[in-house]
This record gives structure tokens, C-alpha cells and sequence, in this order.
């Protein structure tokens, strides 16, 4: 009876999971390398072998050396509100990150004769970087159709969200008609933006799914003109992310095969083999899918179920041939226009755009720029190398497959990941690979949302200004970040041979600024404990973020005697004195006992000691704590005298 079957098939699952199941991962991009370290770090209940076909892991993480210099030609930033889950493997893995740059310039011809060129870099000399577009006013009324796009697109998935009975799959070319859209917007704006993204030809744009476009640009702040989330790359470039996976996957016994290019998965007798290209052959319980869709089916061929060619078959691809070369003439012609992304339109291969690498990877100048260019309309002088790779088209058919996929996930065993699940992009890869792994151990899903972009009130904004320029002139030694929830990152000072030490602090609310602006040390005290800030090295963080501050301090008053007289912050305004003065007042106008200072620290402290004369701070009086900030002062004093040569090492 099926029932029987269904037990039996259970107790099986159960006994192969007791023993470390084998289960292979097919590709390993990011969502296989997600998916093998998932299972991995599952403490057992796998044995996993991935298979790559290159040489090398990471996908589109590709990483190249041209003379000592590190250069990434695909996955190249991400910001931290809408990749979440990807700052968090980040964080666990020890990367580190870098501000990076997300400018765009369009340069191309209209299909009604003319040229249009603008960049977004450099403010008004990038926007009128084509002169001759100042007294444009078909140019001026597409400035004013960018803000109207917004209204638009807000309003319509608002609609559509609200009421599930309108039809999502309208086309972006039939929402454009509908909303009575310029050309130039189209061929000036619009489709050098989506066209960019999600490299493809521009007259497939308007065939992309409005709903699936617009939801892209609203949840990436592609629609605000100012507050978007500032961008970041991977300091060292993205291979050294793919080398600490690899060697956590290596170190947790995970077998990784590279060159190894998968001819079919076919279903034997106790699970599913797994047949290389060189004839070679393995036996697995479970199968994890990490390659594009059509490679997938490729690999499956005829024991490809219905669904899975349905659904499966409804991903697309668009492929390109990139170039890496140094050759400035694939850019547009005015240097104002120069940005970080540079739209040249499309050529018979696709849509062809420049990538700035100098500006993006913050790469030093060293004579020609360093550029990254997808079907140019000539071979580039000075080719470095060249590479094709494709990339998932975000059509309507493949956004109604997207929501059919639970429909395939783990029914026999074989599970499908890969960014074409979502908008095409690392985050999306990295959340199908964790999703995968999860459902095949049988656990909850546990997957970030974005998180909420911090917004800061002008009172709030104006002492971020102060303290982050204070903190950019102040810290020398060691090396400070500050990550904004959702949002901006701060980085002061750097890490070098005579001072090691470096903290990364968490923001969660912009009171964070304020407090320190108009308190100092007080202030900053009672914002962690507040909980407006924290840090991500939660056993080392805070002690870090005090021999940084000392050490710089003792720096500045051995350089400086006037330095000397002065406190580690003094902002204008004197804000300091004031807040000091107001804490005195305080001090002496309420009445003190060495027992209500006991209570008082008891509240926020776990007190191992009896009594004062064992403190950890015989040098201070007990009654001198009476505020919390106090004895965070009183903790740091004995940890520099204990640890100070910490910052030497």
C-alpha cells in the first residue's frame, strides 16, 4: 500500500541521515558553495562532494591577477540592505568589505537620430556632460519623468500587492504605454538601467516582467534619487571569499572536485549516479542542482520529470563575451560622463557596457584604466583576457516558474538552486543554496530579510557629520568601522604592522550619533548600553574599540601639548563641557550611598566580588560609580593596564 511505501521510504531518509547521508552538489557557484557549506556545518548528517567544471570555484565570483593586480570580472558589490544574508556569511567567514561605487552613464545613439550621453558621478558637469542637453527640453522633461517613474512604479505594486486578482504578468513595454513614457526615457533611461543589470539586448527590456522589474527597483532603492544604500566590494576581490569556503569545506571533510564537468545524473538502485565527462562515476543518496537551469536539464535528460521540464525550462538565459582590457576609447567620450557603469547600447551580441574597475575596486590608477567591457562593438585594443558567461533573463514566463518551484524542491530526492530563483543576483544564488540545503535536512528555513534602512532626522544627520569627521582626523592607529543598520559604512584608520587591532561596530539607531556628539565618553557608554550600538566581534569588540581610542589619544598627546589638555572627543560647541557639567549637576544634587551605588550597579552588572576592597578597580572609590557610563570608564582602565600590548603585537 502507499502507505507502507511512504513508512518505508522515511525510515530509510532516517537511517541514511544517522549514518551522514552522501549527497552531491552540482556546481559551485555561490548557490552550491551556499548549499555545501549549509550541509557541511550540519554536524554530520551529510558527507557532500561538490563538482565544478572549471578549474576553479565561485561561478561568477571570477578573480584575475594582471601584474600583482587583483581584478574581479563578475560578482563585484552588494550593499548591506538588500543582501542580507550575504553581509551575514560575510561577517561568519572573516571577509572584509570596502566602499565601493554604483555610478551609471549612458551613452548611445537614439533610434531617431542623435546622440545622448549623461553620467550620474559628478553631479551637474556628469548630467550635462553633453552640452548641448542643457537647452534640450525633451532632456529636461525625461529629469522629470525619473521622478514621475517613481510615483508610478510605487503606486502600481502597491496596487498589485493590495489585489491579488490583477494580472502580474503585464509586460514592462505594455506598463510604459500604459503610463505614457517618452522615448528618450526609454532609450535614455529606463532601458540602460534594466538592460545593464540583467545584461541583456535592449529589445528584450520591454518584454521583462513589470512587476518583477519594479519590485527589483523599489526593494534596491533603484527608484529614490537620494538615501540609496551605499555599495560595497570585497576588499582583496571576491576570490578571497571563495578560498575561505573552500577551505572550511575542506577542513569539515567536504570532498571538492574542480575540472570536473558532470555528464548526467541518472536514478540507479539506492539513490542517483553521478557520471563524469571522463567516465568516472558515483553513487549519492540526495543531489543538490547548483547550475543554470538549461545545464540542469542537460544533466537530467530524459529522466527529467514533467514539472521539472516545465518549470525548469521556463528559466532563460542571455550569454556574453566579456573583455578585460585597457583600452578608453570603450567609454563614453566626455571624462565628466565617466562612471563606475557605462551604457554604450547594443550590439548584435547584446547589451554592451563598460565597467570601471579602477573605480569600482578601488584599484589605483596606473596609467590606462583597468575596464571590464560585455560585447563591445569591436575587439578592444590591449585584451587582457576574455570570458563568456550567461545570465538568467527575468522574462514573465520565468517569474510564473519562480513561483512554481516548491512544486519540484526535494520530490525525489533532487533539489534546484541557483540565482535564476530570484533577480539574478549573488544575494538571490546564496539564498536558493541555503534554502535547498535547509529543506533537504529537514530544517526551518532561516533566511534573512532585507532590513530596514536607517533614516536619521537632520538633528541626527548633522551629529553624524561631526562625529565621523572627528573620528576620520582622529583615528590613526588601529583600524574603527562603523556599519549603519541597513545601510552606510564608515571606515577610520587601518590596520598596519605596529597596530593589529580593529573593531567593527553595528549602529541601530541613529540616537547613537547624537549621544556622542553631545556626551562623549558619557554619551557613548549609555548608547551601548542603550543598545544603539553593538558589535559584530561580540567577545573582543568592545575591549578593541577602547585601545583604539586610547592608543590614539596617547599618540595625539605625545605629538601635540595641546592636544594634551583635551579629552579623546571635543566636538564644536564645546558639547562635551556641557554634557560633563550636566552630569555633575546631576552628581551632586541627588544623594549618594555606597549601598544604592551597589544597587545601582547590580542592576546592569553580574558582581562576583564581596566587596569593594576586592574590586577590580582598587584605585577607584566605590561611591564615584553612580553612573553606568562610569564603570564602563573604570572596566577600560583595568583592561589597558592589563592588555594595552595588545595594540603592539
Amino acid at each position: 500500500p502507499p502507505r507502507h511505501f511512504a513508512h518505508q521510504r522515511l525510515v530509510e531518509d532516517q537511517s541514511s541521515m544517522e549514518e551522514g547521508m552522501r549527497v552531491a552538489v552540482v556546481g559551485a557557484g555561490v548557490s552550491g558553495l551556499a548549499a555545501a557549506h549549509e550541509l557541511a556545518r550540519a554536524g554530520g548528517a551529510a558527507r557532500v562532494t561538490v563538482y565544478e567544471a572549471e578549474e576553479s570555484l565561485g561561478g561568477h565570483a571570477r578573480t584575475a591577477d594582471v601584474d600583482g593586480v587583483q581584478l574581479d570580472l563578475g560578482f563585484m558589490v552588494f550593499n548591506r540592505v538588500t543582501y542580507p544574508n550575504m553581509l551575514e556569511w560575510f561577517e561568519e567567514l572573516g571577509v572584509e568589505m570596502e566602499i565601493s561605487d554604483m555610478s551609471l552613464s549612458v551613452s548611445t545613439q537614439l533610434s531617431g537620430g542623435g546622440r545622448c550621453e549623461w553620467g550620474s558621478r559628478n553631479g551637474l558637469s556628469g548630467l550635462l556632460a553633453q552640452k548641448s542637453n542643457a537647452l534640450r527640453p525633451a532632456f529636461w522633461h525625461m529629469i522629470r519623468e525619473i521622478l514621475k517613474f517613481k510615483e508610478d512604479a510605487l503606486k502600481y505594486l502597491e496596487d498589485h500587492e493590495s489585489n491579488p486578482d490583477l494580472n502580474r504578468h503585464e509586460t514592462l513595454g505594455q506598463f510604459i504605454q500604459t503610463h505614457g513614457y517618452s522615448q528618450l526615457f526609454q532609450e535614455a533611461y529606463l532601458i540602460p538601467i534594466c538592460a545593464s543589470i540583467w545584461s541583456c539586448p535592449s529589445q528584450g527590456v520591454l518584454g521583462f516582467s513589470a512587476f518583477f522589474v519594479l519590485s527589483f527597483c523599489r526593494n534596491h532603492h533603484l527608484l529614490q534619487i537620494f538615501g540609496r544604500p551605499q555599495w560595497l566590494t570585497v576588499k582583496g576581490r571576491s576570490h578571497t571569499y571563495v578560498n575561505k569556503v573552500r577551505e572550511e569545506l575542506e577542513s569539515m571533510g567536504c570532498q571538492i572536485k574542480t575540472s570536473c564537468q558532470v555528464k548526467s545524473v541518472s536514478s540507479v538502485e539506492g539513490g542517483y549516479k553521478v557520471l563524469e565527462v571522463g567516465g568516472s562515476e558515483e553513487v549519492y543518496d540526495k543531489i543538490i542542482f547548483g547550475a543554470h537551469a538549461p545545464d540542469v536539464l542537460r544533466m537530467l535528460g530524459d529522466e527529467a520529470t514533467h514539472e521539472e521540464l516545465r518549470i525548469l525550462g521556463a528559466f532563460q538565459y542571455v550569454h556574453s563575451d566579456i573583455y578585460l582590457h585597457r583600452d578608453d576609447t570603450l567609454m563614453p567620450q566626455n571624462p565628466s560622463a565617466w562612471s563606475a557603469w557605462n551604457f554604450l547600447g547594443t550590439t548584435s551580441s547584446g547589451v554592451s557596457v563598460t565597467y570601471w574597475l579602477n573605480l569600482l575596486q578601488n584599484i589605483e590608477s596606473t596609467g590606462k584604466p583597468f575596464l571590464v567591457t560585455l560585447n563591445p562593438p569591436h575587439v578592444p585594443d590591449h585584451v587582457v583576457l576574455k570570458w563568456n558567461t550567461g545570465h538568467p533573463v527575468p522574462s514573465v514566463a520565468a517569474a510564473k516558474a519562480s513561483l512554481e518551484l516548491q512544486q519540484i524542491q526535494g520530490n525525489r530526492g533532487i533539489w534546484f538552486c541557483g540565482a535564476y530563483q530570484g533577480y539574478g543576483f549573488h544575494e538571490d544564488g546564496l539564498k536558493a543554496g541555503k534554502s535547498a540545503a535547509q529543506s533537504l535536512l529537514g530544517q526551518k528555513s532561516s533566511l534573512l530579510l532585507n532590513p530596514k534602512q536607517m533614516v536619521p532626522s537632520w538633528t541626527e544627520t548633522g551629529a553624524r557629520l561631526l562625529v565621523t569627521r572627528f573620528l576620520n582626523q582622529y583615528v590613526t592607529i588601529g583600524n574603527m568601522t562603523i556599519l549603519e543598520e541597513g545601510g552606510t559604512m564608515f571606515s577610520f584608520g587601518e590596520v598596519d604592522k605596529k597596530c593589529l587591532v580593529k573593531t567593527v561596530l553595528r549602529v541601530h539607531d541613529p540616537l547613537f550619533y547624537w549621544k556622542v556628539a553631545t556626551e562623549a565618553d558619557l554619551g557613548m557608554a549609555d548608547a551601548y548600553i542603550n543598545g544603539y550600538f553593538s558589535f559584530v566581534d561580540k567577545r573582543e569588540g568592545l575591549l578593541n574599540l577602547f585601545l583604539i581610542l586610547i592608543a590614539n589619544r596617547d599618540a595625539q598627546k605625545s605629538s601635540s601639548s595641546a592636544a594634551s589638555k583635551r579629552g579623546w572627543w571635543t566636538p564644536m560647541l564645546l558639547t562635551a563641557g556641557i554634557a560633563s557639567a550636566k552630569y555633575f549637576l546631576r552628581h551632586i544634587s541627588r544623594k549618594n550611598t555606597v549601598t544604592q551605588t551597589r544597587r545601582n550597579i547590580s542592576q546592569h552588572y553580574d558582581l562576583v566580588i564581596a566587596n569593594a576592597s576586592s574590586s577590580c578597580c582598587p584605585h577607584l572609590c566605590l561611591d564615584v560609580l553612580t553612573d553606568k557610563s562610569q564603570f564602563l570608564k573604570c572596566a577600560c582602565r583595568v583592561m589597558i593596564s592589563s592588555r594595552f600590548s595588545w595594540i603592539h603585537r
